[in-house]
């Protein structure tokens, strides 16, 4: 093949490229036309976004970074949405400022304005006062945050849909573990997991907690975030671990590792397990 039919191929990969963006758009035009929405949390589908991740995955070869594609199409998935429903971004800058902001550009790309806020809780208040922006808040709070996720969950209180990265894998830009948080949405997608800040009464609920295939995500003394696959008896765990005023602030899907990487497998599933290859 000559010098002069690759980048022919190429222009012609390019064009296609576009044609099937224009096609996207029209499709969406008909969706918003159809639906009516622009409702606070109406466009935002957490599960369904995770069960695309999951089949471009799956389907990704060559030598193109899987986290370059993740990026590119999740600044086609945040434009799209925005033109359903409009929203910006808070961001907790309490806690490693910059890491932070790139994560919110790798997310959601330039489309949408971001606005920094002191802290995690600063940052889930303005959330619930817009009742349309999206938040990130990083997952490694200091202790001087205290239970902050009790600023989740309440009736009309904003709750984590989503975790990033999404993708674990070596070598990856915008790693810093952060949840996303968002207003309560209209029409989720089942999730994986379930989110509840917990209270632990004199004995240690770690055991039984992991026994029930769940793990804790933050703690601030007796106060706990834990997550725990959906269906779990929770009322009965309580009882048997110990713990008290349960509140359900959140849900997840659970991500994907590939690789040697270090991830929680409560939180994500390895390359290869059922669901992902």
């Amino acid at each position: 093949m000559t010098l002069a039919r690759i980048r022919q191929t190429i222009d012609e990969l390019d064009a296609e490229m576009h044609r099937c963006l224009v096609e996207r758009s029209t499709a969406i035009d008909t969706l918003i036309k159809v639906k009516g929405t622009s409702r606070p949390g109406a466009a935002f589908r957490p599960g369904r976004e995770a069960d695309m991740m999951r089949r471009l995955v799956a389907r990704h070869e060559g030598a193109l970074p899987i986290w370059t594609v993740e990026h590119i199409w999740r600044e086609i998935i945040t434009t799209f949405t925005r033109m359903q429903a409009n929203f910006d971004v808070g961001i907790d800058q309490g806690v490693a400022r910059d890491a932070l902001r790139d994560t919110a550009r790798f997310l959601f790309g330039f489309t949408v304005a971001l606005h920094g806020y002191a802290d995690a809780v600063s940052t889930i208040n303005h959330i619930r006062e817009t009742g349309t922006d999206l938040g990130l808040v990083s997952a490694e709070q200091p202790a001087s945050a205290g239970a902050w996720w009790r600023a989740l969950g309440r009736p009309s209180a904003p709750r984590i849909m989503a975790m990033s990265p999404y993708i674990r894998i070596a070598g990856r830009p915008a790693e810093h573990p952060t949840f996303v948080i968002a207003p309560e949405l209209a029409d989720p997608t089942p999730p994986d997991l379930d989110l509840f800040a917990v209270t632990a009464i004199g004995k240690d609920p770690w055991p039984a907690i992991v026994a029930a295939g769940g793990t804790v995500l933050a703690e601030a003394g007796a106060e706990k975030l834990i997550a725990l696959p959906v269906g779990t008896p929770v009322a009965a765990l309580a009882a048997h671990a110990g713990f008290e005023d349960v509140a359900r602030v959140g849900a997840l899907s659970r991500g994907i590792a590939i690789g040697d990487v270090d991830a929680n497998p409560v939180l994500y599933e390895r390359l290869g397990e059922a669901g992902v290859s």
